[in-house]
């Protein structure tokens, strides 16, 4: 159970990455230096690369909550910055502040559906209050000698790696994938008609359902209200209530996949001639009978559910400190430990 709390801890901090992503805060608008190579970076620096990362930096205490992640990720990085926003003529026009839609949107004059970005306070009460202190006239001038766009724009960068959190959607499908299980695997499917009606939810399955999903629309088609709260508190969005993805991974999320990940697992454990989790072992099998077959199924086990075979400490640590702890109690409570202890690591929760 230690290595149970061990990957969810693991996960938590992973979330913590994933929500901040940056090193952000007031940036000067007036050093232009780039840092010294030779001085070592000790985690605690925030210094920018060029001009452009000190705008980036600066305005990030207005921009992040939005903008970090998501389809539109300017903050997340000094290329997504300059490929997404600056060099975009959309959003930013060389020498031309005045009809850039950057200057507008923070001035709040913007034409469209969104005058003001971003929403809420106006930029300029940002600055007022102090939480932002990039003004809006640093904002013009840097536009208006904003110099032409590196050469490297446009080549992918080997040195950068971005890692998201998988949303709701991608962690409903793909869970259902790798643990063998379809939708009449949690709700009743005795009614020729059932598809055409009202989902009854089969008991203690902690069923999981978008409100946008058809063939229903929000809970006409579920019994069961709960699951699509479920699916919300997995930071699903529900268009029908305008209700927007939640990109970050929270407490809420990290609950309800800790229950998803020990019921659906159970399911797929009981569920009958599934090879999905029980490949090489059936649950007759112990590592006292059966010991190589235990470990040969952990181990694949791992792979199907995270993409990566474990290492030897990896799969000892899974091994000793989940499996055989549970095993003493059930094989049937073991594997369905491992199981929802993969579910629960990093390497899945993240893309």
């Amino acid at each position: 159970m230690s290595q149970l709390r061990s990957m969810l801890g693991a996960a938590v901090l992973a979330s913590l990455t994933l929500t901040l992503g940056a090193c952000f805060g007031s940036a000067s608008t007036t050093d232009t230096r780039t840092p010294n190579a030779e001085e070592p970076d000790e985690g605690e620096s925030c210094a920018a690369l060029n001009k452009n990362d000190e705008i980036r930096l600066a305005l990030a205490p207005a921009c992040q909550g939005c903008h970090l992640t998501g389809n539109k990720p300017f903050f997340g990085s000094l290329s997504a910055f300059e490929s997404g926003l600056v060099y975009n003529e959309r959003y930013v026009k060389r020498g031309d502040p005045e009809n850039s839609l950057l200057v507008q949107l923070l001035k709040g004059v913007a034409p469209g559906s969104y005058p003001q970005m971003p929403l809420g306070q106006t930029y300029s009460e940002l600055v007022t209050s102090g939480r932002v202190t990039l003004t809006l006239e640093q904002v013009e001038a840097w536009i208006r000698d904003l110099p032409a766009p590196p050469a490297q724009l446009e080549t992918p960068s080997p040195e950068e790696f971005h890692v998201r959190r998988l949303s709701a959607d991608e962690m409903v499908v793909s869970l259902m994938e790798q643990l063998g299980l379809t939708l009449e695997d949690f709700v009743s499917t005795s009614d020729p008609n059932w598809r055409n009606k009202a989902y009854v939810v089969n008991g203690g399955k902690l069923f999981v359902w978008p409100g946008d999903w058809a063939p229903g629309i929000s809970t006409e088609y579920v019994s069961d209200s709960r699951s699509v709260e479920r699916y919300e508190a997995l930071g699903g969005g529900n268009s029908l209530l305008y209700r927007k993805r939640d990109v970050s991974f929270g407490p809420s999320a990290a609950q309800t996949l800790v229950q998803m990940s020990q019921a659906w697992c159970a399911r797929a454990v009981d569920k009958r001639n599934n090879t999905a989790v029980l490949r090489y072992v059936t649950l007759s099998d112990s590592s006292s009978r059966s010991p190589d077959a235990v470990r040969r199924n952990l181990s694949t086990l791992y792979l199907r559910m995270l993409g990566q075979p474990p290492s030897e400490a990896e799969a000892s640590a899974l091994y000793e400190q989940v499996y055989l702890p549970l095993e003493a109690q059930s094989t049937r409570l073991a594997w369905i430990g491992v199981c929802a202890a993969l579910i629960r690591h990093p390497l899945w929760i993240t893309y």
